[in-house]
């Protein structure tokens, strides 16, 4: 089905620390796994330089799951995606997939930092706007929002007032 909207999340918005700070402890890390390595006597009786190239392997496997986590390098992760039947929400490359089924929706209650979504069943799901990445991003995601739930005729419920 084809998508009306993908917009990209900041997954970095909602960890407790931060994705710089997180970089920064892998670059210390990294720097200092080399500092062991090549500072250790290579007449050493020892065997810890097992230890430190493990050391290194964890550090450069953090930074790899750090990065897919948080940048697009290997390819978007962190989405919103708004198709004529569904709603679609993926905060990562290990976290599932949250897909709200359009069809099932009894009313939409839309605020500037989250939209939450009535079902038939009488549960309910939110999406935070908020972790969207860009503002042109959040009017684009709110838009086509308004646009599926015409399309399906679902009352939506703004900040400000109700929109039939």
């Amino acid at each position: 089905m084809k998508s009306l909207a993908r917009v990209g999340l900041r997954p970095s918005r909602d960890h407790k620390i931060s994705f710089g700070v997180q970089l920064a402890l892998v670059l210390l890390w990294l720097v200092y796994g080399l500092f062991l390595i090549f500072t250790e006597p290579e007449n050493s009786t020892n065997d810890r330089h097992f230890i430190h190239y493990v050391f290194l392997i964890l550090a450069v496997g953090y930074l790899l799951f750090i990065l897919a986590q948080n940048t697009s390098l290997f390819g978007r992760q962190s989405y919103l995606e708004i198709t004529p039947a569904y709603v679609v929400e993926k905060r990562g490359h290990f976290k599932q997939k949250i897909a709200i089924h359009l069809q099932d929706v009894t009313g939409i209650t839309l605020s500037p930092v989250q939209a939450r979504f009535a079902m038939r069943d009488g549960s309910k799901h939110s999406v935070n706007l908020r972790l969207i990445s860009t503002r042109k991003g959040q009017k684009i995601a709110r838009e086509k929002l308004l646009e599926v739930a015409d399309r399906h005729a679902i009352p939506v419920t703004e900040a400000g007032g109700t929109r039939a």
